[in-house]
């Protein structure tokens, strides 16, 4: 029987396989907006990293506050398309935007 840390869980937002250690906890509703552990949601820190690299918190409290509607976010369409590809071993550093949305 596999242990927790063994356990298969997909990325909320690409859908790749990672174990638990793999996945990083993303606050949908930021702690800086109110934001409690009820809000929270497992991403790969792929994703993560362009979530934050991609929206304010502002933003993420107002357009984005589920990860169903992060999904289909314009901005980070093709990222997701791209890193769906991806071997979960790979990561890249995400390039800073220059002007978050």
């Amino acid at each position: 029987m596999p242990t927790r840390d063994e356990t298969i869980i997909p990325c909320g937002l690409c859908g790749r396989a990672f174990t638990r250690p793999g996945l990083t906890k993303h606050h949908c509703l930021p702690k800086s907006r109110g934001g409690t552990p009820d809000d929270i949601e497992l991403i790969c820190s792929q994703c993560h990293g362009m979530v934050h690299a991609t929206f304010t918190n502002r933003t993420l409290e107002a357009l984005y506050p589920t990860l169903a509607e992060l999904r289909r976010a314009p901005e980070l369409e093709a990222f997701i398309k791209w890193v769906r590809k991806q071997p979960p071993s790979k990561r890249t550093r995400n390039a800073p935007r220059k002007r978050k949305v």
